[in-house]
């Protein structure tokens, strides 16, 4: 059964260009009907197929042609299971292409259907090296958030970064600063916790920062007193040019690599724009078991079929960033 529908689809694709094809499609078709109304295929479609197939290749090889013949059912089925997965992964790309615009979906990168229509490619992110930022414990593996104190995303996933990192005392939090210039104060708060981190107290600044949506100069040094930091120290810190050179670096590093919103997270040289849940810290930071990822391939292949059968609009992608607005 399974068989006579790969061949109704692959031969019906060829006949459109050869009209050698044609009768084999109707004998697909006809060998499915049968066994769809618990008949017997009275025209021995596979039958004829597999002498077809060993004939051919008796011709060069008639070893190859008697392993084959002796194993055509397994072969068919094997076929058959890859014929379907690159069904589902076909439709998987063009589900994010209709909805995101690429064929990866959110994370970007390189399409071939970019290259078609001679449509830029969304940038492909360099994945970051730890080793530059602040670190928030002692873990043999380090992730790395680059985030704005000032985006309500890199905000709001703190509480599930928090909880993933308390249940894995094995992985590290390396903080990198990329302010988001379109919120007001992003740029004097990433200053803030630099000037912070330079007596010792960036990630209680850190935390501060997240907590507490003010961030006019006039509250960062509240927070700063808070925090017990020498005062004239840190309000000579916030403008001086030390400060603003390191918030700029950091800014432009997360521009080279690609970063285009946050938080972006990397971990192993994979980057994930945004998670919402400390489950997806789980599946990006250890991966996926091999059920999972079908699960999830066919979850959203049925999304896009469903789009396409009922003729609902593509959903526009979720905003879980904060990227800038084009210039």
């Amino acid at each position: 059964m399974i068989f006579c529908i790969v061949a109704l689809i692959l031969f019906s694709v060829l006949g459109l260009f050869s009209a050698a094809y044609r009768d084999l499609a109707k004998e697909a078709f006809k060998c499915m009907t049968f066994t769809l109304t618990f008949r017997p295929c009275e025209t021995k479609f596979d039958e004829k197929l597999q002498a077809t197939i060993v004939a051919s290749v008796f011709a060069r090889s008639p070893a190859l042609a008697g392993g084959i013949n002796r194993h055509f059912q397994l072969i068919s089925t094997l076929f058959s299971v890859l014929f379907f997965a690159s069904m589902i992964y076909s439709g998987i790309v063009l589900y994010n292409y209709a909805v995101y615009g690429n064929c990866n979906g959110p994370q970007g990168g390189v399409c071939f259907f970019d290259q078609v229509l001679g449509k830029p490619s969304a940038p492909l992110l360099v994945p970051f090296q730890p080793g530059v930022g602040p670190v928030r414990g002692n873990g043999s593996a380090t992730l790395i958030e680059v985030g704005c104190f000032s985006c309500p995303y890199t905000r709001a996933v703190q509480p599930s970064l928090v909880q993933f990192l308390s249940k894995h005392p094995d992985i590290q939090l390396e903080f990198r600063m990329m302010p988001i210039l379109a919120h007001n104060d992003s740029f004097i708060s990433a200053q803030a916790a630099y000037c912070a981190g330079e007596q010792g107290k960036f990630w209680p600044m850190h935390d501060n920062l997240f907590d507490d949506l003010n961030h006019s100069r006039g509250n960062l040094e509240a927070m700063a007193s808070g925090l017990s930091l020498d005062a004239a120290n840190f309000s000579e810190c916030l403008t001086s040019s030390r400060s603003s050179d390191y918030v700029n670096k950091e800014e432009n590093a997360a521009r080279a690599a690609g970063v285009y919103g946050t938080p972006t997270f990397f971990f192993n040289n994979q980057s994930l724009v945004s998670p919402q849940s400390e489950g997806e810290f789980e599946k990006f930071v250890y991966g996926k078991d091999i059920l999972s990822q079908i699960w999830d391939m066919i979850k959203q292949a049925e999304t896009g079929i469903d789009e396409l059968v009922f003729g609902k609009p593509p959903a526009p992608p979720p905003q879980y960033a904060c990227t800038e607005p084009p210039s």
